[in-house]
């Protein structure tokens, strides 16, 4: 009896285990986290010597470069915490050294609300909310980082409701750090991004408000100097029927980067110097593109596209200060999936002030995938 007992014990004990693994795997499967990673590399080739990128004035180098890599992992925990984290390169940020360039966690009590803290792209319209390397273009518009901070550090709150069909609605307001000291006393940047998602499938409107405190450290009196300054915008995104196309307009007020080399007038015979905190700008952007199918296995859609940008960098100052560029490609997308690209891009000044250096064009031969 004791021997019987023990046996059909073993039985029960072996099909529980069975069962206990499977649920265990069901719910470990649910809450897994996920790997992802992307790798960017190019050819840069420069025609001229002098180039004013979005990150600022540079001299121009011929190179190759890994222009973004990264790797991270994002999952869940139960149904209502949602974390991310990677860490890699950018030419962009951090001098290209290997670096924690996003992280997020937060609390999500509802299905369309969360909340918890950031740090990343922040909803600044259409444009600045993706990664430098998920454009429609090579490179976001020359005026990206004196609208748009890269990836900072704070608290966010997000909103993103669907009402019925594609229409729904995305707010963002985050509270953020600023980007040279991320001290809050010294620095802030206060966003609040609105997405309206049309019933027309594809089209979003949208819009942002910032505020933002910049510190440049001390003067020659040893006195932090911190300007204010205040950027808003406003566009459209349609993203359906093999056509994509975006535009936005900015008014910017403040710094346009440093206060210490700026040297806008407001009159021709330059006895009026503009402050940093008093000088505004504008800015915009247009740009398409197509998507082809060519039903070819090793590349199966082509997609060439235009860009239009303008930058007005002192429109309160005398004279002429407006900048343009014209930039025109094409993506060979070798991988849907993956968002494998081959890309081919060019892009030249066509606007340039009086008595200033024409910027240098740019050539980019690109190659990117993204693992997941």
């Amino acid at each position: 009896m004791i021997y019987r007992l023990g046996f059909w014990g073993y039985i029960v004990i072996f099909f529980a285990s069975l069962g206990v693994a499977n649920a265990t795997e069901n719910i470990f499967e649910a809450n897994a986290p996920k790997i992802f990673a992307d790798v960017t590399m190019q050819a840069e080739k420069f025609y001229g010597d002098h180039f004013n990128s979005f990150i600022g004035y540079t001299t121009p180098v011929n190179r190759y470069s890994v222009r973004h890599a990264k790797i991270g992992v994002m999952g869940s925990i139960g149904e209502h915490i949602e974390y991310e984290v990677a860490a890699g390169s950018a030419t962009c940020l951090a001098g290209g050294q290997f670096t924690l360039m996003d992280a997020e966690i937060f609390y999500k009590p509802f299905e369309f609300l969360r909340l918890g803290f950031i740090k990343g792209e922040i909803m600044r319209g259409f444009e600045f909310r993706e990664e430098c390397v998920n454009v429609l273009t090579a490179e976001k518009p020359r005026f990206a980082t004196t609208i748009a901070p890269c990836h900072p550090t704070g608290a966010a709150v997000d909103f993103d409701y669907s009402f019925s069909g594609p229409t729904g609605l995305s707010v963002q307001f985050a509270y953020l750090n600023g980007t040279v000291t991320q001290n809050l006393d010294d620095e802030k940047d206060i966003n609040l991004g609105v997405i309206f998602h049309t019933p027309y499938q594809g089209l979003s409107i949208g819009g942002f408000y910032n505020d933002i405190r910049k510190s440049y450290g001390p003067d020659e009196n040893f006195v932090m100097v911190n300007d204010k300054g205040q950027r808003m915008g406003f566009g459209l995104d349609y993203d359906a029927h093999s056509i994509l196309f975006r535009s936005e307009y900015y008014l910017l007020k403040g710094y346009y980067n440093n206060p210490f080399l700026n040297t806008f007038y407001r009159d021709d015979a330059q006895t009026q110097y503009i402050p940093s905190a008093d000088l505004e700008m504008d800015a915009f952007y247009i740009e398409g593109g197509y998507t082809f199918g060519t039903n070819l296995e090793p590349l199966p859609f082509v997609r060439p596209y235009l860009r239009y940008q303008s930058w007005d960098k002192a429109s309160n100052a005398a004279g002429d200060n407006i900048y343009a560029y014209v930039t025109v490609g094409v993506s060979l997308v070798l991988d849907e999936h993956h968002q494998t690209l081959f890309r081919i891009d060019y892009d030249t000044p066509v606007v340039t002030p009086d008595n200033v250096d024409k910027d240098s064009e740019l050539l980019v031969i690109r190659l990117q995938t993204s693992i997941f």
